[in-house]
């Protein structure tokens, strides 16, 4: 099985990998950009010689950190080809230096991930030429991932990009070049379509659980406690012993007064089991770039979050908490918030009294199962006040048969006689048909064919961001494409002028501008879209 390379809208920088590259000039030192605020390390290299290797290795970070990579990428009047080259010195000096030392692949992937920008698109010097870079590099991405390096070893690429036109021009590429390769069946590329014709109607909308975060090196359920549990200062034997305890809220419960006895709270103590991480997978990258409106979530990190706002800054609302009047898209986080801890749903008593502290939420998650088909990601669908609430769904809809699905979860694996309490509310798609509970079960892998399945549904709800900024990236439009872009200009030019206020006044305008701006046209944000 060949490598996959995925396309991603995301900052680089926050992303869960195993090494990226940071591009920089002849003299290895790279921009401020580059740099987390609160990073007070060095900020360069060895200067690159011109005959020598285009990639260096940039500090040694974390056992589980991603490692940059410093690679001379930025210089004026290059070629395209320039720019491809020093990607591929990237990958082929990354890829080698991890398979000859054996290191495993970081956050628990099947297969190490190498992440890179749309090189020289930004201050490299390719700007203007952003689509003929596109063009150049997706090919050599595409063979990289083809190759096996020392014990046979591959790896998967991320491409990442940082705002939308550049990650609608690459996809628009990837969709023209024919035969991109994938290890989806065709019943998995048929259910991605299906979602994606829900997504773009405006249909579909997101629940996400703890499955997604773990990509990310956080525990699952199980894991946490534990984690909690030593926190506590809790003995081998009796961690052990909380398996006696079948409920996991009731092994939460036990944690809970242990910690207590210890001066933490259960909530501070989930923090500060949780909240080091500022990597999200590639996951929550890739649910980011759908076209949705509404998610759900149990987790208590901000990893989604950090995804989904770098699509719009100012347009998400995270509840509970104060509502943004102006904002577009909202995320309810079921069981609170690692902001808040005191707010934390994990023990028994928290659930219990869920609907009294938090009594807006339950109906909240009600009209979301009503309005919405809902896309499960990463979540078990064992969660005790889930059940209540798909209860209430339940009885909504009346008590003989459901008109159809309210959702469809992505399974890693079937889930046994579990799938028949929700064989007539939700549709599984399983990433493979093998038991999640057979001892042996390709865990990583599955997890990993989720993460392509997801790539492949994005690239099915693909815009035309790139369309009106220029002509940047003229050679990925076809003939058509270039015909609706000068006549499009020409019309934005005619309604955005000095004499155009009577039609900026009218009904319509808010409509027409909208669309001007997800076409890639440079218009302000006024807020009131």
């Amino acid at each position: 099985m060949s490598g996959h390379v995925f396309i991603v809208r995301g900052d680089l920088r926050k992303l869960a990998c195993d090494a990226w590259l940071i591009p920089t000039s002849r003299r290895a030192r790279p921009g401020n950009e580059w740099f987390h605020p609160e990073y007070d390390g060095p900020r360069e290299g060895r200067p690159f010689a011109d005959d020598g290797p285009r990639a260096q290795p940039f500090l040694d970070p974390a056992p589980d950190r991603p490692r940059p990579w410093l690679t001379r990428i930025g210089s004026r009047d290059r070629p395209v080809t320039w720019y491809a080259e020093g990607a591929e010195a990237f990958l082929d000096a990354a890829a080698a230096a991890i398979a000859d030392a054996g290191t495993p692949p970081l956050f628990g992937r099947a297969r190490s991930l190498l992440a890179l920008p749309v090189v020289g698109t930004g201050f490299g010097g390719a700007a203007s030429r952003a689509g003929e870079v596109v063009q150049e590099l997706l090919p050599r991405l595409r063979a990289f991932a083809g190759r096996s390096f020392a014990g046979g070893r591959g790896f998967d690429v991320a491409l990442v990009c940082k705002d939308a036109p550049i990650h609608a021009a690459a996809q628009a590429e990837r969709a023209r070049l024919a035969g991109w390769p994938t290890d989806l069946t065709d019943a998995h590329k048929a259910e991605a379509e299906r979602l994606a014709r829900l997504a773009l109607r405006g249909e579909l909308a997101l629940f996400l659980g703890a499955g997604v975060s773990m990509a990310a090196g956080l525990p699952s359920w199980g894991g946490l406690l534990d984690a909690l549990a030593r926190r506590a200062r809790m003995s081998a034997e009796e961690r052990g012993a909380l398996g006696e305890l079948r409920n996991a809220l009731d092994q939460a419960t036990v944690v809970e007064r242990r910690l207590r006895e210890s001066g933490e709270s259960l909530g501070a103590a989930v923090a500060g089991v949780l909240g080091g991480r500022r990597h999200y997978a590639l996951a929550h990258a890739l649910l980011a770039a759908l076209p949705v409106r509404e998610a759900i979530t149990t987790n208590y990190d901000r990893l989604f979050e950090d995804a989904w706002t770098l699509a719009d800054p100012t347009g998400l609302s995270v509840l509970p908490g104060a509502i943004k009047p102006d904002a577009r898209r909202w995320l309810l986080k079921m069981h609170g918030c690692l902001s808040e801890p005191d707010r934390v749903v994990l023990s028994r008593s928290s659930y219990t009294r869920y609907d009294e502290r938090l009594p807006a939420l339950g109906g909240m998650v009600q009209a979301f199962l009503v309005t919405r088909h809902v896309l499960f990601a990463g979540f078990s669908l064992t969660d005790d006040n889930f059940h209540r609430i798909v209860d209430a769904v339940r009885r909504l809809r009346g008590d003989g048969r459901p008109v159809g699905h309210f959702g469809t979860a992505l399974s890693l694996g079937a889930g046994g006689l579990a799938d028949v309490l929700w064989e007539h509310d939700v549709k599984r798609v399983r990433m493979t048909d093998a038991k999640e509970t057979a001892p042996g079960f390709p865990a990583a892998g599955a997890a990993r064919r989720l993460e392509v399945f997801l790539d492949y549904l994005v690239s099915r709800t693909r815009d035309a961001a790139h369309l009106l900024v220029g002509e940047r990236f003229d050679p990925l439009l076809t003939a058509g494409e270039r015909r609706l872009r000068d006549a499009l200009t020409r019309f934005a030019a005619d309604v955005t002028g000095e004499d155009a206020d009577d039609i900026r006044q009218t009904v319509a305008w808010p409509r027409i501008r909208r669309l001007l701006r997800s076409l890639g046209y440079d218009l302000p944000d006024d807020g009131g879209e």
